[in-house]
């Protein structure tokens, strides 16, 4: 176990720890995490006229239609249009990190982004597709916003951009220092979608969204993401890195399972982010609200104080407390049940929606990860069946995490003098 530790805390952890600081991959985490607010406000109202009981409430949005179309708009205008709010957030969070203007970098991601993207002519007017606006043009927000930026780094880098006297206004010298770069990232996607006839979004959106929204739907990814996000806490490393690269993923799943719900069709995606959050995080990376519980009904003096500190927190999927503070990091007595308990919820969970045992994930951001897991089961499943797969998982940790908690337990009692050797 030792040479185990020491394997992975010199070898595996640090390019992890490197990847995780990585720039644009912070970027673009913070770009879509700054699109939350919009993604649960659309979910909540695509949710209000889903609900599915009672009857009489069925009954009444069913003779509604005006009503349910209004209702659907907040969904069309949040989904319906992430891709253009991820865009200026990643430009403008790269831009950020370069110390330069956020606003600037917000403004040139989202005209390279609409670079990729034509008008169609008609008698009544010019119109825009909506196809590649929502989840289905997230990767190529992504690539553009980045490639704006970039381009803004090289021009400030060489000195290249119209200079104004000092006794210009900041904002508008600053205005003028970004035209060239602005020009440079536009033309370049200018010229390889519509000169060179090679389309971004059709290749992502055909070829590429699908092969990883089939990867994210298999067993292997979120035993692949359960695993290394276990490893990487036991280490003390935030695992935020795993989410970054799975987030565009898992928008782009919710955003199709949303629509195939509004559209009265089967749920297509169990790759989406509840998945893990709610259904297996119970309490926390590592399932942890269990070993929580089990600390209030300790002997111990010290767990018991820590556990009834950590529950309200850990109910609401927050456990740093007992990661650090018990701890679980660094800490080999605990280190498999954290790890062991996970992996085997996650066969329990993809099984019960590849079964249907559980019906899809219709309303995935709805149920925002803060939302203690019993409660955002339900919100993302709109069935009490969602709940009690919580439950069946709770009782499976609490299972797996008692032996080794009561030998941690009987270590501590003889270091406070409670229990003799």
């Amino acid at each position: 176990m030792d040479k185990l530790m020491g394997f992975i805390e010199t070898k595996v952890m640090p390019p992890m720890m490197k990847l995780s600081n990585q720039r644009h991959l912070s970027a673009v985490r913070d770009g879509l995490i700054a699109t939350i607010p919009i993604t649960v406000i659309g979910s909540i109202f695509l949710l209000i006229p889903s609900i599915p009981w009672p009857q009489a409430y069925v009954d009444f949005m069913g003779n509604q239609p005006d009503l349910v179309a209004k209702l659907y708009l907040p969904f069309h205008m949040s989904m319906g249009l992430l891709s253009i709010y991820a865009t200026f957030g990643i430009g403008a969070r790269l831009a950020q990190s370069y110390q330069m203007d956020s606003l600037a970098g917000g403004i040139s991601a989202l005209f390279t982004f609409f670079t990729t993207l034509s008008f169609t002519f008609l008698e009544e007017g010019s119109f825009i597709s909506t196809r590649y606006l929502g989840g289905e043009g997230m990767f190529s927000s992504i690539l553009t916003a980045i490639l704006a930026v970039e381009c803004m780094k090289i021009c400030k880098k060489h000195n290249i951009g119209f200079k104004l006297p000092e006794q210009v206004p900041t904002n508008v010298s600053s205005s003028f220092e970004v035209i060239i770069p602005v020009f440079f990232s536009m033309t370049i996607v200018w010229i390889i979608v519509h000169l060179l006839g090679f389309d971004i979004n059709t290749l992502v959106a055909d070829a590429i969204t699908p092969l990883l929204s089939v990867s994210s739907n298999s067993l292997a990814a979120p035993l692949i993401y359960v695993t290394l996000t276990c490893v990487m806490w036991l280490f003390g490393i935030h695992p935020q890195i795993l989410a970054t690269i799975m987030l565009p993923i898992w928008l782009v799943n919710s955003e199709a399972n949303m629509a195939a719900a509004q559209a009265s069709e089967a749920i297509p995606h169990i790759g989406v982010q509840p998945f893990i959050f709610t259904f297996i995080w119970i309490g926390g990376g590592g399932g942890t609200l269990a070993l929580c519980l089990l600390m209030c009904l300790s002997k111990s003096k010290f767990l018991k104080k820590l556990g009834r500190l950590s529950f309200i927190p850990g109910f609401f999927n927050i456990n740093e407390p007992l990661l650090f503070g018990l701890p679980i990091v660094l800490n080999p007595a605990l280190a498999i049940p954290f790890a062991l308990a996970p992996i085997i919820t996650t066969f329990v969970t993809y099984f019960a929606f590849i079964f249907n045992i559980v019906p899809g994930m219709a309303y995935p951001l709805a149920a925002v990860w803060t939302v203690p897991s019993i409660f955002s089961a339900v919100i993302a499943t709109a069935s009490i069946r969602g709940a009690m797969l919580v439950l069946v998982n709770f009782i499976i940790y609490l299972g797996i995490y008692y032996p080794f908690f009561k030998a941690y337990e009987r270590k501590l009692l003889i270091e406070e003098g409670q229990e003799e050797v």
